[in-house]
């Protein structure tokens, strides 16, 4: 079945960031023609007065967490965590599909086609995923035994998770790391033996708060990266989360060996986790960058469109500069860049010919992203609009998003069920 995007700004992302009014072509899942595409197709899509960007990515996610939405606002972290691991402690399997699902048409509603999650019973997560219809890639956390509540080793379940989902069309496992507050040496090392014998990502917390930095130096003697770096855990198959409370000497040792950093914005605020992280040092250093919103808790949306803004705003304010982290920037961070990040910019990133068609088409027409022209459409991207504008998401050449509309499951559906859960576990009135 062969698909056309029609008429629309197309924000191709390639290596000159080339903007082309003009076509889509997608056959078999993947973009076929970019430009002007004579002829037609199965399907053709208006999109006159609206953007074609690759699917936004989002590298740094509990998407479950959709459960815990309100539950902990205006608390710091660890009064969050507190109230998170009590609730945490009363899901069932059914509850983290749920929960992964809202979380799933969300962000499908908001132009996000892929999201790297990192959770236990990432197997619920994954059913979750296929039945929305994005793209996962999908981190099954480590922690040691004696601060975990899962059931068993939790690093034989995630390597069980790895072996299980391989190869699927839509789900990508690697293996994820709580943080250096809950893993030993040991547990790090079982971890990274573990992704490179099943050639797999990682994904870990990383110096997110100055409690973690200042607790562990004091119990070890070293920072965070520092001591990861020593034992050998840090590699280019890393993505570490966060990364605000780190030196230049961290973020060269980050650069040193390849690993890349999602950077939460958002919810480092709302947590006033304090310190902005170092972002045009890592950018100087050669350190991949990408956006995350964290948690439903933390963040409580997953508009990837606010984490672009909110990105650019924060670093202009903190560093008095206004041409600090630019338009153009933010929307590499949320799409090629973080493409990079999942190892996966042969095939997601950017709209080019062979990639997967994963892509979002943004309405331009509305009162906040007036008047726009060719000149200041990237910017309007990411300063002026919002996830409600994306009119269709495309999803391995699939239609998931038509006309606002999720299209593979029965959305109030799922809204009611979450409801009903939230009213098991707190007793939450409608």
């Amino acid at each position: 079945m062969s698909l056309l995007l029609r008429g629309g700004h197309v924000v191709t992302q390639n290596a000159a960031r080339e903007v082309v009014r003009g076509d889509v072509l997608v056959e078999g899942g993947r973009v076929a023609a970019v430009g002007d595409v004579r002829g037609s197709a199965d399907t053709v899509i208006d999109c006159t007065d609206c953007a074609v960007l690759p699917g936004l990515i989002n590298t740094h996610h509990h998407v479950a967490n959709t459960l815990l939405r309100g539950v902990a606002d205006d608390v710091p972290l660890e009064a969050m965590l507190e109230k998170a691991f009590k609730v945490d402690a009363q899901l069932t399997r059914r509850d983290v599909q749920m929960g992964a699902l809202l979380g799933c048409v969300e962000m499908l509603k908001s132009g996000t086609t892929s999201f790297h999650d990192l959770f236990y019973w990432e197997d619920e997560v994954a059913r979750g995923a296929r039945e929305a219809g994005i793209r996962g890639f999908l981190s099954w956390v480590v922690l040691d035994e004696a601060f975990t509540t899962q059931r068993g080793s939790p690093l034989k379940n995630a390597e069980q998770f790895v072996r299980k989902v391989r190869g699927d069309d839509l789900v990508t496992p690697s293996v994820g790391l709580q943080g250096v507050y809950v893993c030993s040496e040991e547990t790090y090392a079982g971890a990274r033996e573990l992704a490179e014998r099943e050639d797999v990502g990682l994904h870990t917390h990383l110096s997110e708060t100055r409690a973690e930095v200042y607790n562990h130096r004091k119990k070890t003697g070293m920072r965070p990266v520092e001591w990861l770096e020593k034992v050998g855990f840090l590699c280019d198959r890393l993505v570490a989360a966060h990364c605000v409370w780190v030196t230049l000497n961290e973020v060269r040792a980050l650069a040193r060996h390849g690993v890349k950093v999602s950077h939460c914005p958002t919810s480092n605020m709302k947590l006033a986790s304090g310190g902005v992280a170092p972002l045009p040092e890592m950018f100087e250093a050669g350190v991949t960058v990408s956006l995350g919103t964290d948690s439903p808790i933390s963040n409580n949306g997953m508009d990837l469109f606010q984490e672009m803004k909110v990105a650019a705003l924060l670093h202009k304010y903190s560093r008095w500069d206004a041409s600090v982290l630019p338009a153009q920037k933010a929307l590499d961070l949320a799409t090629v860049d973080a493409a990079r990040a999942l190892r996966a910019e042969d095939r997601l990133g950017s709209i080019e010919v062979g990639k997967a068609a994963d892509l979002a088409v943004v309405d331009l027409r509305t009162p906040h992203a007036t008047p726009f022209s060719r000149d200041n459409l990237i910017r309007h991207l990411v300063y002026a609009c919002r996830g409600s504008d994306v009119r269709t998401t495309i999803v391995n050449g699939e239609v998931v998003v038509d006309g606002g509309t999720v299209k593979t499951v029965d959305e109030g559906v799922v809204i009611d069920r979450v409801q009903e859960i939230a009213r098991e576990l707190y007793g939450v009135a409608p």
